[in-house]
């Protein structure tokens, strides 16, 4: 193993160290389903076993089985509400603007995230994920409660917007701990295991969301939000994580922030990719609600149908993911970003151009298929690349400037939506998701290729 010194830290790497970080553009699924962010992520079909074992031996470390036990149920929970919300919102107050202002408040703490990575550096990662989740859970009992007494509307909004900016720390803090827990070389695996579970566990909130949002009703579903926190801080309890203690230093916080910054600014690759992530999350931050007041509205369906139309975007991510490792080895990153992104744009126009759920879901499906491809490439390599005490600042700058955008679109598009027909709308968040494809094509060298890192490493 070679090790090599960057900025008086050591990364190391199998067979190579790398002194450029990367990433991958992934279609994060939280209370926006449908947001390119780039984060660390691991959606490959191993055709070989990887370093560490093929991905399911990572659950012989009993502190992940627990810690993915925990984040599945949570993010069960998670997507059951970014599935009762809007429609809850949309069926109260009958009101298109209503639902765009939910949207825009949601993603309000995005901005958040450019600062809290250094938050989570400055502290054990184990304790900031109990601390956050205890903080939802208090929360979303009281959304639900709320909700079953029928608060006025701004008291959704506040309570909503508390919850989301509590859960910008959660991310950082993970995907951080993760690499603690399981070790550098189950890192892939670990990765990829937490990914496609997260996957299932949404797919499962989908399909049965929409049952029990008709069965329950969306204030029992918010308290069940809650309670999905507090199984996820039990089992935080019980995880092992080797965290090392945090170096004093005289840094302040602005100069760690601005560490991670020009840390992210070193690849022109990445500021290309994050570039694409701007442009395709500026246009699609309205989806949700646009397909929520499109099955509500014009296909006349309940939110059985809702949930079944995001279910068959998960399925399609799922299986994009198994075909991941074939298409990765074919077929190079920026041809597999841009045409993902593509796919993506003309599935999304397409929606409105039929009343039909069926249509709409196989639509879907075919876009979560490209998502899926999307995901995975380069996530693994980024929290090898990245050292350990800069992996919380990075990865959470690295996701809130990619989702910068999302706030705006939101009150871009969440006004239009009282102007415009929806089909309309559609084709206008599509066509802007196809044009964060276009810009791949720029005449930008990819400094991410191994190749090129290892060029690099090896003349600094």
């Amino acid at each position: 193993m070679n090790r090599l010194a960057v900025n008086n830290h050591a990364i190391h790497v199998k067979d190579q160290c790398f002194h450029k970080k990367s990433s991958t553009l992934l279609m994060r699924i939280s209370s926006h389903r449908f947001a390119f962010t780039c984060q660390p992520a691991c959606y490959i079909l191993y055709q070989e076993p990887p370093e560490g074992g093929w991905p399911m031996s990572v659950l012989r470390n009993r502190s992940f089985s627990i810690l993915l036990s925990g984040q599945l149920i949570s993010m069960f929970g998670s997507n059951v509400f970014a599935l009762a919300l809007p429609w809850y919102v949309y069926l109260s107050t009958n009101s298109k603007l209503a639902l765009a202002t939910v949207g825009f408040v949601q993603s309000l703490p995005n901005l958040a995230g450019l600062f809290a990575g250094v938050f989570v550096d400055r502290f054990k990662k184990r304790k900031t994920m109990v601390v956050v989740d205890l903080l939802r859970f208090g929360i979303s009992l009281f959304i639900g409660l709320i909700a079953y007494l029928k608060f006025p509307f701004p008291w959704i909004v506040l309570s909503v917007l508390l919850l989301q900016l509590a859960g910008v720390f959660f991310g950082p803090a993970v995907t951080v701990l993760i690499p603690l827990v399981v070790g550098d070389e189950q890192v892939p695996a670990a990765m990829g295991m937490n990914q496609s579970g997260g996957a299932l566990a949404q797919l499962a909130g989908q399909m049965g969301g929409g049952a029990l949002l008709v069965a329950l009703g969306a204030p029992l579903l918010f308290i069940a939000n809650g309670i999905s926190f507090l199984v996820s801080v039990i089992s935080l309890l019980f995880v092992r994580a080797d965290e090392p203690p945090r170096v004093v230093t005289s840094s302040s916080f602005f100069q760690e922030w601005r560490e991670g910054l020009q840390w992210i600014g070193r690849s022109k690759m990445m500021i290309l990719i994050l570039s694409a992530s701007i442009v395709t999350n500026f246009g699609m931050a309205p989806f949700d609600i646009a397909m929520t007041a499109w099955v509500r509205g014009p296909l006349h369906a309940s939110a059985f149908w809702l949930g079944l139309i995001g279910a068959a975007f998960f399925v399609g991510i799922i299986v994009g993911g198994f075909l991941l490792g074939a298409v990765t080895k074919r077929v190079p990153l920026r041809t597999t970003l841009m045409l993902g992104l593509m796919i993506a744009g003309l599935t999304i126009s397409a929606v409105g151009a039929f009343l039909s759920t069926y249509w709409a879901m196989g639509l879907l499906l075919i876009c979560g298929l490209s998502v899926g491809i999307l995901n995975g490439s380069l996530g693994a390599l980024l929290v090898r690349v990245v050292i350990p005490e800069m992996r919380g600042r990075v990865f959470g700058l690295v996701g809130a400037l990619a989702t910068i955008a999302t706030p705006l679109g939101l009150a871009v598009f969440g006004g239009m939506m009282v102007l415009v027909s929806l089909a309309h709308l559609f084709i206008m968040m599509g066509g802007l998701c196809f044009l964060g494809g276009v810009t791949m094509l720029l005449p930008i060298r990819d400094d991410l290729s191994k190749d090129a890192l290892s060029a690099r490493s090896l003349t600094s």
